[in-house]
């Protein structure tokens, strides 16, 4: 049976909610299972923000006032991505990676309403449902071949993250390969 294709926006608010939920997480796990979740927290934000940066803000960028609203939330997201580069390297059993995550989760979910309010409403208004849902399957396979870990320091638009974007990716999924039969 083959799965009904869906709106971009539905992918995107399944996404911040998913996200959010893990966050939540973090308020209940005992301090020896943070990085478990917190893995599992980067693998998901990373992707999602790799494949808005290659599929929605592109589209974004062709509206009236997109431009704006793009470099904002990838503004956001690059200083999401500097600090789950750095909590990376931390003890997550420490109460500075607990500080760390409370920090985190308000950027995120702050980056994730301003993200719904602004970019969303601009392309539910102006971008037609059956496009919406053909930006959907290319976020979705997007997401698929995304990096897992943060990279800060790659290019955020194309060309760059369309051209290192797979290169990180390939590196990514080795990393986690190794560090499951470690």
């Amino acid at each position: 049976m083959r799965e009904t294709p869906a709106d971009l926006l539905d992918l995107l608010e399944a996404d911040h909610r998913q996200v959010e939920l893990l966050l939540g997480e973090f308020d209940s796990v005992s301090p020896t299972r943070r990085k478990e979740l917190f893995c599992q927290l980067t693998h998901e934000l990373v992707r999602h923000e790799v494949a808005e940066e290659l599929v929605v803000y592109p589209a974004l960028r062709d509206l009236p006032g997109g431009d704006r609203i793009a470099d904002t939330r990838i503004s956001e997201q690059a200083e999401a991505e500097e600090r789950l580069a750095k909590m990376e390297k931390m003890d997550a059993e420490s109460d500075g990676f607990a500080r760390q995550v409370i920090t985190l989760r308000s950027a995120v979910v702050t980056h994730a309403k301003a993200e719904e309010t602004s970019a969303f409403t601009m392309l539910r208004d102006a971008v037609p449902a059956e496009q919406r849902v053909e930006l959907g399957a290319r976020y979705t396979k997007a997401k698929e071949a995304a990096p897992t870990h943060p990279h800060p320091h790659s290019p955020d638009t194309p060309p760059g993250n369309v051209v290192l974007g797979p290169v990180a990716a390939l590196i990514d999924k080795m990393r986690d390969s190794a560090a499951r039969v470690s």
